[in-house]
């Protein structure tokens, strides 16, 4: 008799560390998975407050259909934005920098412009050799990079002066305009689509953001390109290619930022120097703020994707407030500074 009752007395007295461990646990689960949830979509929440605040502010023209179309998704500024840090989201996943596209940009679009306008040559043509000029700058680039062993910060910074002087020469240092009426089939990439009277340039955007995401979640390339960022050692003694797949990234970047400034050239009918310049620190913010989203402290297309309309929504939000140029930059500045911070903070985490 008093055995049963000694025994129930255990029972009931180790019973209750039981359930207070149970709750200890319980609660810690739930901080970890509301920090998990912060981690991830923290730059969301801020995002949609940020756009809430913005509609509350100008309600009769942010976001609305006419301001969506013609200002948020204007080709001169989204479509190079969103199109260049998904590149540069490769060469980042891999631990490399590229600082030259924003001159690789202004060199494409000068050498499509020039040949057809000062040489009289065919359009596809000169749209085949600026094509080809971003291939072969992403060849030496790669090739330095990831077969000599030089820096990519070096290599790419040599390119943004190298490449903004040989447009200068290909120019003669003055802007070209295409003739109206002339080049019809080049003018006509950045005009307006039929489907929700956007432009050209944003669905060939979206086209290339599309399999970007592709190519980096879904194939072998992209496993590889972030096997060699987590650690390249261990990914060339895994059997990956290293130096190959590095190539890819450079030739990527290239071959992209001429394709932007075959869009924006088109766009405007011509060249002016200079091009590409103002998209270098946009598109580092905007992968960087991306890398603070969905998979803390990994580059990644979604979040680059995120990094870009938050950038935009920001700074067309403060245009439509009628803030000075000058105040959009320092919140870029700020932003950037943001943006590389955190993802710094989660990459310690990992």
């Amino acid at each position: 008799m008093s055995d049963d009752t000694g025994t129930g007395s255990d029972g009931a007295g180790s019973s209750a560390p039981v359930s207070q461990a149970t709750r200890t646990t319980g609660s810690r689960s739930r901080r970890i998975n509301v920090r998990d949830f912060f981690a991830r979509y923290g730059l969301l929440v801020v995002f949609a407050m940020v756009v809430v605040l913005f509609k509350a502010l100008d309600p009769e023209v942010f976001l609305t259909q006419n301001h969506v179309q013609n200002v948020l998704f204007l080709p001169s500024s989204f479509v190079p934005l969103l199109v260049l840090a998904t590149a540069l989201t490769f060469v980042l996943s891999m631990g490399d920098f590229d600082l030259s596209f924003g001159s690789m940009v202004g060199l494409s679009g000068a050498t499509a412009v020039a040949l057809m306008v000062n040489f009289e040559q065919p359009v596809w043509i000169a749209m085949l050799a600026a094509l080809g000029v971003g291939a072969a700058v992403g060849l030496f680039n790669g090739f330095l990079i990831s077969y000599v062993g030089a820096s990519s910060f070096v290599i790419t910074l040599a390119g943004l002066v190298g490449l903004k002087g040989i447009e200068q020469l290909w120019t003669s240092n003055r802007s070209i305009t295409i003739p109206v009426g002339a080049q019809p089939f080049y003018v006509d990439l950045a005009r307006n689509v039929e489907f929700w009277d956007l432009r050209r340039p944003v669905f060939i955007a979206f086209g290339i953001v599309a399999a970007a995401w592709i190519i980096m979640d879904r194939t072998e390339v992209g496993r590889y390109m972030y096997a060699i960022g987590g650690n390249t050692e261990a990914a060339r003694l895994a059997g990956i290619p290293v130096a190959r797949i590095r190539l890819l990234g450079f030739v990527i970047v290239a071959l992209l930022a001429s394709l932007i400034g075959i869009l924006l050239t088109a766009g405007i009918s011509g060249i002016r120097l200079n091009l590409g310049d103002a998209f270098l620190l946009d598109a580092y913010a905007a992968v960087f703020l991306g890398a603070a989203v969905f998979r803390p402290g990994q580059f990644s297309i979604p979040g680059t994707i995120v990094g870009a309309l938050f950038l935009r929504v920001i700074e067309v939000g403060l245009l439509s407030l009628q803030i000075s140029n000058a105040w959009i930059n320092i919140a870029k500045g700020v932003i950037l500074i943001f943006g590389v911070l955190v993802s710094q903070i989660m990459l310690r985490r990992k």
